[in-house]
């Protein structure tokens, strides 16, 4: 949607479409899904303050029915994309970024094939060590029979479903120390998710997480975060588990919070923002991502994964790095917003 002469004969704003997925709560893992309307409705107020029209389009499966939803719109609409993905399919966030930009619409964030790396981990891992990005030694299993008598790297391995992301089917068992651990966890996995498993050697240092935010001068990394594990149970991994993720009442939540900026040196901090700048382009991101790495048991840093579009919401990671970079929520929603309005429209390369 173009801008629009107001009556003292400057310009309104752009008119925003703020689309969203709605949540299934009958499935297990749908918390990820339902924080989604916490960012919404943050959005919404930001836009609204800043003197912007905001329209909200909820996106509900089929993928027919959100196609023709998003038909209606005009070429060059202005659109907020906060849609995760329809529930039990995170395939869907990329299909509706194709959407996107087969509709010529302007929307915020990564680009479909970014969407699209960022799901199919061990595709991303290959192009990220093309680029010279240093990430775990890993393995991609699709079926037991796969699994070598001997791994070409030593135990405790960690496992994660090959496609997908939130940290959905990770938990405190997703680190195992040896091959019938192995086997008997990775039987679990392949059954609830038939495209894979990654199989990568783990990684016993510190975790931190990096968000990059478009701007005019280029893409920005913010103060890196590291998850503080200190105070976990004994015996429970030092891992980001679903649960610790989105379960705010559990236990392991309370216990693995994020620090930022990370209580690190200095010279780490920088090779975190290094290594997040430059993964962030070796898969085409745009508008914002987060990199989460981890070092290994020498303290060498390694490139877990690559995630775009990563949680908006003011209580999210992302937030807590834009504050301590200065900037207020309603300044990182307008850079992310102005990235989209003023960048050029996206493109496959």
């Amino acid at each position: 949607m173009h801008q629009e002469d107001d009556v003292r004969g400057g310009t309104m704003p752009a008119a925003v479409t703020l689309i969203h997925n709605t949540s299934d709560q009958s499935l297990p893992e749908s918390a990820a899904e339902e924080g989604v309307m916490e960012t919404v409705e943050a959005v919404e107020q930001v836009l609204c303050e800043q003197g912007r029209s905001v329209f909200r389009l909820p996106l509900t499966a089929p993928l027919s029915a959100a196609a023709l939803t998003l038909e209606r719109l005009s070429k060059g609409s202005l659109v907020f994309n906060l849609f995760e993905g329809f529930p039990g399919d995170p395939s869907s966030e990329v299909q509706v970024g194709l959407l996107l930009k087969a509709l010529a619409l302007r929307a915020t964030g990564c680009p479909p094939v970014a969407m699209h790396l960022g799901l199919h981990k061990p595709l991303a891992k290959r192009l990220l060590s093309a680029e010279g990005v240093p990430t775990a030694a890993g393995l991609h299993v699709r079926r037991i029979e796969e699994v070598p008598e001997s791994l070409p790297f030593p135990f405790p391995v960690f496992l994660k479903p090959a496609v997908n992301d939130a940290s959905h089917g990770i938990g405190p068992s997703s680190v195992v120390q040896d091959r019938a651990s192995l086997i008997e966890r990775l039987d679990d996995l392949l059954d609830r998710f038939p495209q894979g498993v990654l199989v990568e050697s783990f990684l016993a240092g510190r975790e931190l997480n990096c968000s990059v935010v478009e701007t005019a001068e280029g893409p920005h990394p913010l103060p890196p975060s590291l998850v503080d594990y200190s105070a976990l149970s004994p015996g429970y991994p030092p891992v980001l588990t679903f649960e610790a993720k989105w379960a705010p009442e559990s236990p392991v939540y309370q216990q693995t919070p994020t620090l930022c900026p990370a209580p690190v040196e200095p010279e780490l901090s920088n090779r975190v923002q290094q290594l997040a700048v430059l993964s962030y382009r070796a898969l085409g991101c745009r508008g914002y991502a987060r990199v989460d790495l981890r070092e290994d048991g020498e303290g060498s840093l390694c490139v877990l994964e690559v995630n775009p579009n990563p949680d908006l919401a003011p209580s999210a990671g992302l937030a807590k790095q834009a504050r301590a970079e200065g900037w207020d929520y309603a300044h990182l929603v307008s850079t992310i917003l102005g990235s989209a309005e003023k960048g050029e429209p996206w493109t496959f390369e």
